[in-house]
């Protein structure tokens, strides 16, 4: 038989969320859920409203320029306002962040690549989600039994991409050498930016093939997440 070339890298760390998790699926159906529960109209605008209030709060996160316990609650403070609905912005909160931890379903062929992977290399999923969440989500999922560490930025008190959230997560992979790490993730802010910044290899997953805007370089950039076996094996 053939013997499979060896594959430079000894792990490969995910991003969760619009990497490995169909983040859009799971925002969707928390949100519709909760608003139902509130007897209010939801909409394919208020889900789009919502995304649009959300995303420039998790910037701030990752920042370090505010907290996830202040991002929860006011991003459903600004949407009431901008809905003109009179809301409790942390009962609904609590209710679409209980709603969203049941949703894990995942991307096209996310599950096919992790089980491939996972024969060879040590799997890590770094995440800078809410940590409740994240790990009820984590836990229901199918792929949960291939990773070997999981680290969530809420948990550790620091987010992707300052370096000390990747010197916990090389902690709890053993302090491998960074040559033999890949970052794999969607965002070139937290999960390219952390992986250039921390000295390792990195890899912008990019199925929509926005153009890359700012000045962080990432080693390879894929479409697909079947091209992440090409890259690891050498192809």
């Amino acid at each position: 038989a053939k013997q499979r070339p060896m594959s430079r890298y000894r792990w490969i760390v995910f991003d969760a969320d619009g990497t490995l998790f169909d983040y859009d699926r799971a925002e969707l159906g928390a949100l519709a859920l909760t608003f139902r529960q509130y007897g209010l109209s939801f909409d394919a605008q208020v889900h789009r409203l919502f995304g649009e209030i959300n995303k420039p709060l998790w910037v701030e996160f990752e920042q370090g320029r505010m907290s996830t316990q202040r991002l929860r609650v006011q991003r459903f403070e600004e949407l009431a306002e901008a809905l003109e609905i009179d809301l409790c912005a942390s009962d609904v909160s609590d209710d679409y962040l209980l709603n969203l931890g049941a949703e894990c379903a995942l991307l096209p062929g996310a599950q096919e690549l992790v089980e491939g992977l996972s024969r060879d290399h040590g799997l890590a999923l770094a995440t800078n989600g809410i940590a409740a969440v994240q790990r009820s989500r984590f836990s229901a999922s199918s792929i949960k039994q291939h990773f070997k560490a999981l680290v969530i930025s809420e948990e550790i008190g620091v987010a992707k991409p300052d370096p000390g959230f990747f010197s916990e997560l090389f902690s709890r992979m053993g302090d491998p050498d960074r040559t033999e790490v890949l970052m794999v993730g969607d965002s070139l802010t937290s999960d390219i930016a952390g992986g250039v910044g921390f000295g390792i290899d990195t890899c912008w997953f990019n199925p929509s093939g926005q153009l890359n805007g700012s000045l962080v370089e990432p080693t390879f950039v894929i479409g697909d997440l079947s091209e992440i076996l090409d890259i690891v094996r050498g192809a």
